[in-house]
């Protein structure tokens, strides 16, 4: 079983599985880690025959508490204020903060495949949804304090009430202090000092609690969503699930105070690139939108989902890394698309490509390195289907529509990270004359001796190349098992003037005889 099959197990009928994101600021590429892992499990369920629901919130109604990386003053005079207040920042559209940025990273969905019902938490508490919740909370006020202090050791006083008003004066909900409930008011004051991170005005009066004009502390709000969607399964990150962490209060006031079920958790790790610890507010790390944009959309699916939840991930998005990710999918999708495949990886396959297990394409028979891919794209001269049509390929539909994915994957790669890209970029033949000059007299006797050999080999392929570097390093007294660095260094300075490069063999099939030939010449 996989940990997707183990997390519904025992589930009803009716699955609710439920996320949510507060729109602060520009949302980084680890955002993305709990929506396919929802989505999938919402797929996975389906696939079981359940009537699986997968829903993704707004938290639009939290307040400004920071200034998002890169917009200035935009935001100062709007801290503490609910996110659907303050504007959309410069360069985004949208009525709102909240709605820029959700829009903004909600839009990867769509591109990943991903199935979700929305809801704004502005509109839940306008609506009255959860006004009953609400009046639950403020009449137990006493035993959510006590929850507080017992399980993670913060202490309310005697006066604190468990809801955060809209103050009507400011428009601030982050600085407001709420006390005093007696069934239909709350009285409450809009304090300077409250929080470090925004000024309250001073204003003081009384107001309803209800009809969106104010709202529950989150983790309060975290339990209320559980029972007014009746969710199943919820995951979140490691840091919310350690041991007195937000779900372990949530959890009890679900069950002390709302006396509602608590979902089945799953707990994730968190996904970096390059080992780079994100930030949204700083600026740190890829954006999501920036991710999805470059990597295709089954590839980025599986290298979040291959990957238990618990353990951590970290990509580097590099050319060798790139290049395995490919790989490992090809070798993952030619297993799914077998005759007896392992369920497991036919799930696996099927939850990265968003498809269902029955439904597994033929997988590609020709499919050149994603590196060689890249390497020919920066060669403007050549278009890739010509260039694979001299190779006497004859592709089919997947071939085709694989090698054109891999094409688009390698031209976006080139405009986001043309010193990346540029470091297959494959020279002319005088730069390579050049570099060719500048070797030892052993490793230019090599050269020439496999320009000769590649000119002899009857077939063009892999392995008869690879052999043949080999065999021509030993034809100059080049020992390839102790001197594999003179070896491939000489062969890397003239294709890219590089100490490194991709496996000789498979990158030189693809590129070509004749195009090898000039620069070994």
């Amino acid at each position: 079983m996989t940990w997707i099959d183990k997390a519904l197990d025992g589930c009803p009928q009716t699955v609710v599985i439920n996320d949510s994101k507060t729109p602060s600021g520009r949302a980084h590429v680890g955002s993305l880690r709990g929506v396919l892992i929802h989505d999938a499990v919402a797929r996975v369920a389906r696939e079981r025959g359940l009537d699986a629901t997968f829903m993704y919130g707004c938290d639009d109604m939290d307040a400004v508490d920071e200034i998002p990386h890169g917009t200035g003053e935009h935001f100062v005079s709007h801290l503490g204020k609910p996110l659907w207040a303050a504007p959309a920042p410069e360069g985004l559209g949208g009525a709102s903060m909240a709605e820029a940025y959700f829009t903004e990273f909600t839009a990867t969905f769509d591109k990943l495949g991903v199935e979700v019902d929305f809801y704004r938490m502005s509109d839940i508490y306008r609506s009255g949804q959860l006004d009953d919740v609400i009046d639950t909370f403020l009449r137990a006020a006493a035993d959510v304090r006590q929850i507080y202090l017992r399980l993670s050791g913060a202490e309310r006083s005697d006066d604190w009430l468990p809801f955060q008003p809209i103050c009507e004066a400011c428009g601030r909900i982050g600085t407001t202090y709420a006390t005093d409930y007696d069934g239909k008011t709350v009285a409450y004051e809009c304090r300077s000092d409250l929080v470090t991170w925004a000024e309250g005005c001073g204003h003081s009066g009384r107001i309803s609690p209800f009809g969106g004009n104010g709202k529950l502390p989150w983790k309060l709000e975290w339990a209320a969503k559980w029972k007014l969607f009746g969710v199943s399964i919820e995951g979140a990150g490691k840091d919310h699930m350690a041991a007195s962490g937000s779900h372990e209060v949530s959890s009890a006031i679900a069950r002390q105070v709302l006396r509602c079920a608590v979902p089945i958790a799953v707990p994730y790790e968190f996904f970096t690139l390059g080992g780079a610890k994100m930030s949204s507010s700083r600026g740190i790390g890829m954006t999501a939108s920036e991710l999805t944009d470059l990597l295709p959309p089954n590839l980025l699916r599986y290298l979040v989902l291959r990957t238990q939840p618990r353990r951590s991930i970290n990509f580097d998005l590099d050319v060798p890394s790139l290049n395995k990710a490919f790989v490992e999918y090809e070798r993952l999708w030619r297993s799914a698309a077998a005759k007896d495949p392992r369920p497991n990886e036919s799930q696996l396959y099927a939850i990265s490509s968003a498809i269902a297990e029955a439904n597994v394409p033929p997988a590609p028979n020709f499919s050149p390195p994603f590196d060689s891919v890249l390497s020919l794209v920066q060669q403007p001269h050549v278009k890739i289907t010509n260039h694979v049509a001299k190779l006497g390929v004859e592709m089919s539909v997947a071939d085709s529509d694989w090698l054109a994915l891999k094409e688009a994957t390698a031209q976006a790669l080139t405009s986001s990270n043309p010193d990346l890209a540029s470091t297959l970029k494959m020279l002319d033949p005088s730069e390579a004359a050049m570099q060719r000059s500048a070797l030892e007299v052993r490793q230019r006797d090599f050269l020439g001796r496999l320009a000769q050999r590649f000119s002899e080999l009857p077939a063009w392929d892999a392995r008869e190349i690879q052999d043949a570097v080999f065999e021509s390093a030993r034809d100059v007294g080049i020992d390839p098992k102790t001197d594999a660095a003179l070896v491939f260094e000489a062969l890397y300075r003239v294709l890219f003037d590089a100490d490194t490069g991709p496996r000789a063999g498979s990158y030189l099939a693809f590129i070509g005889r004749d195009e090898t030939l000039q620069r070994l010449r």
